[in-house]
């Protein structure tokens, strides 16, 4: 796993980790640091590390890999300074404050919307069936409003398709859990209000 990646995982999904570690029962592996009281163990962190990285293999490779130990170090002090700022930020009663409300529940939904969609979205690499449907259509397409003069072959085109399929699955995935969405969580916006907003 890139530092990167785990940057971008990092500040939305260790908050959202460590609030359910914060449950666990007795634990009594190694102390790594104390935040404001609060025990971060071998056990949390490590459980931690496998939510966000989402396969076991890798994440014991950073776990326990001599060559990963900086980054593994980056990824606790990442996760040390969330604890802290978290408790330092309810220490100045930001759980009371209506913006820290409103962008806690913005980054909850945002989590949230990243999970769900993530479980839609297949796995893995598309087959050569799948790319070449996908070429298909749009070959289809290109030829049926005029713009076939010059569309380039298949093999011209098929190390450019597996990304281009991927990111029209990643936005069919997200329209459907929208769609999904909307359709279990029953929601109406006054259209008086709408039409009647001041300029």
């Amino acid at each position: 796993m890139e530092m990167r990646s785990a940057r971008t995982l990092g500040m939305c999904g260790l908050v959202i980790v460590a609030l359910g570690c914060g449950k666990v029962s007795k634990d009594n592996t190694k102390v790594l640091a104390n935040v404001g009281g609060e025990k971060v163990t071998e056990k949390s962190f490590g459980d931690a590390v496998r939510v966000l990285v989402g396969d076991d293999a890798k994440a014991n490779d950073l776990l326990t890999n001599p060559a990963t130990r900086e980054q593994r170090n980056r990824f606790l002090s990442e996760y040390v300074d969330q604890k802290m700022l978290a408790k330092y930020g309810e220490k100045q009663g930001l759980d009371k404050d209506p913006k820290a409300k409103m962008m806690v529940e913005a980054a909850k939904a945002n989590a949230y919307g990243q999970i769900l969609l993530e479980r839609r979205i297949a796995k893995g690499e598309p087959t050569e069936a799948q790319l070449k449907a996908f070429y298909d259509k749009f070959a289809a397409k290109a030829k049926a409003e005029g713009h076939d003069q010059g569309f380039p072959p298949y093999e011209a085109v098929k190390a450019q398709l597996p990304q281009a399929w991927k990111a029209e699955q990643a936005k069919t995935a997200s329209q459907g859990l929208l769609d999904e969405a909307r359709a279990q969580v029953p929601t109406t916006v006054d259209p008086m209000w709408k039409a009647e907003m001041p300029k």
